[in-house]
């Protein structure tokens, strides 16, 4: 529920509340005036009966005289009636409108009759109350006269019949309820109007603003009128939306900025790369061309013996392999082929591996510590470029630590609590020379080389990084030089999507 629809409950319940409160006080108070006002009338006309009953009866005991004048008390018309009693509580006079009620339909005589007036006798003041029921209110008075001697002489009991005035105190809460609700209608619909138009409008306003600005709007502004917390609120909102206008401009202007420089630097590194792979080639191709040119020129000058000419073209054609080797290198770094995956048993491939290298691994004399997961290690790869990653490694292995004590550990786990969509890890490590460390971060650049002149191209563990990252993986350097290098492979067991 919104808070303007709350507020408009709230204070037109408030004044529901309220009128219907103060107009339950005010009919209180009608019908208590009414019946103040009956009250006190009654005992002033109590008084001037009690000084007739005195002296008709109280002093003469003249019956009939009261009689006489008990039925004047009554006529036609007349809302009172009273009732004589003598000290024995015998009736001695009746009003006429007891003795014909049916002259009088609006009072009930059964009411009158059956009061008790005995109670009376031992309170001088007389007694009071009210006779009430549905349709039916009557005020009575009981109260004793006495002689002139003021000795008692009997009781009187003398009535008013109150609908009427009950009639007006209706008419009286009826007007009143009629003002009450057309008050509480009127202050409601002010409320509504106060409120939709000073809270609720320009909080919605401001809400479709916020909405404008998160659809990338900044211009927005709040119209302010007043000086209330609304319009603070709508001028502390336009001061938000111009220092947003203005940050998001200058972080487009930087952004531009930032993409121009990127660009700019992206072509550096592209010219750079180009100048180092020419210089990296030109390096690589300058020494065996040197070679084949020197052989050619030696065999030119004059006849060589059939020896010495085919010991020259074994030594060209071999720079020409060596140039051909640098080619092919190069161009499965430039336009390496995508890769076919298929599950591949990583501990199948590295036993292969270590076979294909046996040869050299013996030749030089160097010790090999593999240690792999004794259940099947499978991953979904490429098992020939897989091959040729850890093939360079090991190549890399080779030339990096020396003969009769040199050791290549290979490690090949899962690492503990993965699941099996976790990740394989497999460690190539060497107590070679190690890398020193303002090499590390090169590492993986093409043609970057530790090794002699004619040793390698510096294309290897670029392509080895290239083929890792295609599998979906990751591979990272440790080094401490003069003690050990270690690479570290992690391959998702899935097949990357």
């Amino acid at each position: 529920m919104k808070l303007g629809t709350k507020l408009i409950i709230f204070l037109v319940a408030l004044i529901l509340v309220t009128m219907s409160v103060h107009g339950y006080l005010s009919v209180k108070q009608e019908q208590e005036n009414v019946m103040r006002e009956i009250r006190v009338g009654m005992r002033g006309f109590s008084r001037a009966v009690h000084a007739v009953l005195r002296d008709l009866y109280g002093d003469n005991q003249n019956v009939q005289g009261t009689r006489d004048f008990v039925d004047t008390i009554g006529p036609r018309g007349n809302i009172h009636s009273l009732v004589v009693y003598n000290l024995k509580l015998e009736r001695v006079a009746l009003s006429a409108s007891l003795r014909y009620a049916g002259d009088f339909a609006e009072l009930n005589p059964n009411a009158i009759l059956k009061l008790d007036p005995r109670p009376a006798l031992e309170q001088p003041a007389g007694i009071d109350g009210y006779i009430q029921g549905q349709g039916t209110l009557i005020y009575y008075r009981i109260e004793p006269f006495t002689a002139s001697d003021g000795r008692t002489a009997g009781v009187f009991v003398l009535a008013r019949q109150g609908m009427q005035l009950m009639g007006n105190i209706e008419a009286r809460r009826d007007r009143i309820l009629a003002t009450t609700s057309a008050l509480v209608v009127l202050l409601s619909l002010l409320v509504l109007i106060i409120v939709r138009r000073n809270i609720t409008r320009p909080i919605n306003q401001l809400v479709e603003r916020i909405r404008e600005i998160s659809r990338g709007r900044w211009e927005q502004r709040l119209d302010v009128k007043g000086r209330d917390e609304i319009a603070e609120l709508a001028k502390e909102f336009n001061t938000m939306s111009e220092e947003l206008n203005l940050s998001y401009s200058r972080l487009v202007k930087e952004q531009q900025e930032k993409l121009k420089l990127e660009r700019e630097l992206r072509h550096s590194e592209r010219l750079a790369s180009v100048g180092q792979l020419a210089a990296g080639l030109a390096h690589e191709i300058g020494t065996p061309l040197s070679i084949i040119g020197g052989r050619a020129e030696y065999l030119l000058r004059r006849a060589r013996s059939a020896e010495e000419a085919a010991d020259n073209l074994h030594i060209i054609r071999s720079q020409s392999d060596r140039i051909t080797a640098i080619v092919r290198q190069l161009l499965e770094f430039s336009r390496r082929r995508e890769p076919m995956f298929r599950s591949v048993d990583l501990t199948t491939l590295i036993e292969n591996v270590r076979y294909l290298m046996e040869h050299q691994l013996l030749k030089k004399r160097i010790k090999t510590d593999i240690v792999i997961s004794p259940a099947p290690l499978v991953v979904q790869a490429d098992p020939d470029l897989l091959q040729q990653v850890f093939i360079n490694l090991f190549s890399n292995s080779l030339h990096a630590v020396s003969p009769d004590g040199g050791t290549i550990k290979i490690r090949a786990n899962t690492p503990a609590g993965a699941s099996e969509d976790g990740d394989a890890s497999v460690i190539f490590e060497d107590n070679g020379n190690g890398i020193p460390p303002e090499h590390i971060d090169h590492i993986f650049d093409p043609f970057f080389t530790t090794k002699d002149v004619g040793e390698g191209a510096g294309l290897g563990l670029s392509v080895t990084y290239g083929i890792i990252k295609e599998h979906g993986g990751d591979i990272r350097v440790e080094s401490e030089p003069g003690r050990l290098t270690r690479f570290i492979i992690q391959l998702p067991r899935r097949r990357p999507s």
